[in-house]
């Protein structure tokens, strides 16, 4: 035999859900500025950073094999390429292909990149990526911590809702705080 169904009062959505909502929204986008202003900035490698290689120019020019540019040129052959985008409508549609073919093409283009190998580095032999780990943790946890107290604190002995799913009495202490009724289903 099914235990009646307790009906909630209304007031309850407005006085206790809509309050744990916002409050869980509001330490959301605080969290989300305190990980900012912890943010560290990650040390990048050089190869990371640069746009290619002297193997991989060798290995897309092999006609110019000892021909090697300094960064100022690639500077100026990427302000090339964002000119050649910009303005690639005032000059005809065969230019601009050969153009476009010189920068992009898939066997010999300037711009083809071949994917580096980048082997991470051990979070247990860096300093730096270890405070990293823990700030993201700590940032994490205590928010939940702290919001699951004052949940606790704030609203011990109200039923808000049922679960949708059979629980067992076990739960019923951490589910039920402040509310002695033997008779009351755990899913409460």
């Amino acid at each position: 035999m099914a235990s009646p169904e307790l009906l909630l009062d209304s007031s309850i959505r407005m006085w206790v859900v809509l309050p744990i909502v916002f409050i869980t929204f509001f330490v959301g986008v605080l969290r989300h500025y305190v990980t900012q202003l912890l943010h560290s900035d990650k040390k990048v490698d050089l190869e990371q950073v640069s746009d290619r290689c002297d193997l991989q120019l060798q290995h897309s020019f092999p006609i110019i094999p000892l021909f090697k540019l300094s960064p100022a040129s690639l500077h100026q052959v990427l302000l090339r390429s964002r000119v050649l985008r910009e303005n690639g409508k005032y000059i005809p549609k065969q230019s601009f292909t050969m153009r476009k073919h010189y920068f992009n093409n898939t066997e010999t283009g300037f711009f083809k990149k071949v994917k580096r190998k980048v082997v991470p580095k051990n979070p247990m032999t860096d300093s730096t990526m270890l405070t990293d780990m823990m700030k993201g943790n700590l940032t994490n946890v205590l928010p939940m911590i702290v919001i699951g107290g004052w949940i606790n604190w704030a609203f011990s002995g109200f039923v808000i809702t049922k679960v949708p799913f059979p629980l067992t009495l076990r739960f019923k202490p951490m589910l039920q705080r402040g509310i002695d009724l033997l008779s009351l289903d755990a899913s409460w």
